[in-house]
């Protein structure tokens, strides 16, 4: 799992946004900081660069998993979005997390989140309590994110 980083070089007129995993950012920072002179060619051959490095680790998005898995009510959307945070460099998470995961995502939250986590933990064995009002995706929510959905349909 690849954590992705930001960083942004200056130098005169010239502005560089770098995204990216960490290795990949320290080498540029490296590279751009012994340099004496930065050219305007060197900066245009870094930004060609950098869509294959992103391309080689870039993540699902929330929404892009949740169209992917179809989950079928808060339980299961709650047990992929965990999947996705984790997936993220986040694996234990509260509330606020969840409740930003769905927004991004762009599915309406439950009307009482702390009561859909705790039936994703109690009735559905997706969570795991770390401590109190913080959870972490189980064993058993990981392989039914990864195995189990999208549920088929049995004719």
């Amino acid at each position: 799992m690849t954590i992705l980083c930001k960083a942004t070089i200056t130098k005169g007129d010239v502005k560089i946004v770098l995204e990216g995993p960490k290795d990949f950012i320290d080498q540029q920072v490296a590279k751009y900081a012994l340099l004496s002179e930065t050219s305007k060619n060197d900066i245009k051959n870094l930004n060609r660069e950098m869509p294959k490095r992103l391309g080689e680790t870039e993540q699902r998005g929330e929404r892009q998993l949740i169209a992917e898995k179809q989950p079928k009510g808060h339980s299961e959307i709650i047990a992929v979005l965990g999947s996705c945070l984790a997936e993220a460099g986040q694996p234990e998470f509260g509330e606020e997390e969840i409740k930003r995961a769905y927004i991004r995502a762009n599915v309406r939250p439950p009307k009482v989140l702390s009561q859909a986590l705790i039936d994703a933990k109690r009735k559905h064995d997706y969570l795991e309590a770390v401590a109190r009002g913080r959870y972490r995706l189980s064993a058993h929510g990981d392989r039914t994110v990864r195995f189990d959905l999208p549920r088929r349909k049995d004719t």
